[in-house]
């Protein structure tokens, strides 16, 4: 009787399957407990940055394994397939960060006023630590960014502060946006402001929005500025919220008063 040595096993398959398999619910783990406040951004985004690396290497191990699964015959695939579609589930939304961060702009704060933003009062208590400063951009960042987003300006309307004040709340009632500060105007011709907060869709960032309603002879004018409490880049966010809220700001105008 020849005796046959059993057949080994692809350890890379199986490092390839371990690894996505933790990888997985480590990044599950951090958008949710963040999401829902039960971690700090900054612990929450060491551990997606490790879910991303241990998915990186199971993409890595599994694209071995199967490279010396072909060549030598050995068992194992299974493990290296499950271990690639691990790690694929978890860097599909790292390539779409990193697809964001490269298509848009780097920018933390951003107002339609580029000569005068307008001032957060409430935010500048929430902000400690590490988070951005609530302080305005300097004059030669204001001027990058208006080069960089020109569309994002003042909105003119021909009807009273008062009147565009209350649609403005509305709208960011709508938005689900939670305000921290309002001073609604005392009649046409006084102004009003309202500060809140945003939040990120999936991980749950906070952003802080304020809005400011000033009297015009013609009518009322509306600002907006969108600052992102932490990082270095808002992925897009400030400028998408505030075309969005706007172009939703002229349809309800339209709709309330028709003009």
């Amino acid at each position: 009787m020849i005796y046959r040595p059993p057949e080994r096993r692809s350890r890379l398959a199986d490092w390839s399957r371990t690894l996505g398999a933790f990888a997985v619910p480590l990044l599950v783990i951090a958008v949710i407990g963040h999401r829902f406040g039960r971690f700090a951004t900054d612990p929450a985004v060491v551990l997606v940055a490790c879910a991303f690396a241990l998915a990186a290497l199971a993409l890595l191990c599994g694209l071995a394994a199967l490279a010396v699964i072909w060549r030598d015959g050995r068992p194992g695939a299974g493990h290296a397939v499950v271990g690639l579609i691990w790690a694929a589930l978890v860097l599909t939304p790292a390539a779409a960060l990193v697809w964001q961060w490269v298509a848009h702009p780097r920018l933390v704060d951003l107002s339609t006023d580029a000569l005068d933003p307008p001032l957060f009062h409430a935010a500048a208590f929430e902000r400690a630590g590490r988070a951005n400063t609530v302080r305005p951009p300097d004059s030669e960042e204001r001027a990058r960014l208006r080069a960089l987003v020109p569309d994002v300006v003042s909105r003119r309307y021909s009807i009273g502060s008062d009147l565009l004040f209350s649609v403005v709340r509305r709208q960011v009632e709508a938005e689900g946006w939670t305000v921290a500060e309002l001073q609604a105007p005392r009649g046409d011709g006084d102004r009003g402001r309202i500060e809140a907060v945003a939040r990120s869709l999936i991980f749950g960032f906070r952003d802080d929005v304020v809005l400011r309603v000033l009297p015009e002879p013609s009518g009322a004018r509306i600002d907006l500025r969108s600052s992102t409490r932490w990082g270095i880049h808002d992925l897009g966010r400030g400028a998408r919220r505030i075309r969005a809220f706007l172009e939703d700001l002229d349809k309800a105008v339209v709709d309330t008063y028709g003009r």
